[in-house]
């Protein structure tokens, strides 16, 4: 049974840390990313909404997205784990034979444009992990 090691939209109060020892004596650590300030709802029954109308915003909180890593605490291996809980093997794989089945005249030329996304979105995602470790001096790799 696979677990998904990546959850979105979390929600805090205070600002989390970007690394989160998990200290399991396996190295396993939480790469918290994504963040950003936004206004909320609080409701008398805890429900929260987040809202981007300040007059009936109640508050603020921090979402933000969570990974769990494994050992080693580097940049690659972060970046690693990212992509592959993103886009597993099978997803990745059929994004390239689409575009490459497109870029032969074998699909509409639209399927190329999933995999060009893919591409730009890993290069965001590789430069955000390699600013979150710079800034909080995490090796790119051993």
């Amino acid at each position: 049974m696979e677990t998904s090691v990546l959850s979105v939209g979390l929600l805090s109060d205070n600002i989390p840390e970007i690394i989160i020892d998990l200290k399991n004596g396996q190295g396993t650590f939480l790469y918290n990313h994504n963040i950003k300030e936004v206004k909320v709802i609080k409701d008398d029954n805890g429900g929260i909404t987040i809202t981007e109308d300040t007059t009936k915003a109640t508050g603020s909180m921090f979402q933000y997205d969570s990974l769990r890593c494994g050992y080693p605490q580097t940049a690659d291996n972060i970046f690693a784990t990212l992509i592959t809980a993103k886009y597993p093997a099978n997803v990745e794989s059929k994004l390239v034979n689409e575009y490459q089945s497109a870029v032969l005249g074998l699909l509409d030329p639209s399927y190329e444009e999933p995999y060009k996304a893919f591409l730009r979105d890993r290069l965001a995602i590789r430069s955000a992990v390699d600013d979150d470790c710079a800034t909080i001096n995490i090796p790119t790799e051993l």
